[in-house]
């Protein structure tokens, strides 16, 4: 799931995303499951969390949720 999910990312927006090496794995939060990828700016102040926000916007295939000062929880749907 993990790596599908990045491959669309990157081949639909060209982002290259760097999985969390702290919070591994698939998490599961309110019955929908997640995974974490690190970024390299604030969540409040990134230009790739924005992106994804507009792509999940946009195509409605994932959604994205800050999880941390730098890090976003990944939701495939």
């Amino acid at each position: 799931m993990q790596k599908d999910t990045l491959l669309l990312i990157e081949e639909q927006t060209g982002l290259k995303l760097t999985l969390c090496d702290f919070f591994t794995g698939i998490s599961e939060m309110a019955g929908r499951k997640y995974f974490n990828v690190i970024l390299e700016d604030r969540t409040s102040e990134s230009n790739v969390f924005d992106a994804l926000s507009r792509f999940a916007k946009k195509s409605g295939l994932i959604s994205v949720e800050p999880n941390g000062v730098k890090r976003i929880a990944v939701f495939p749907k």
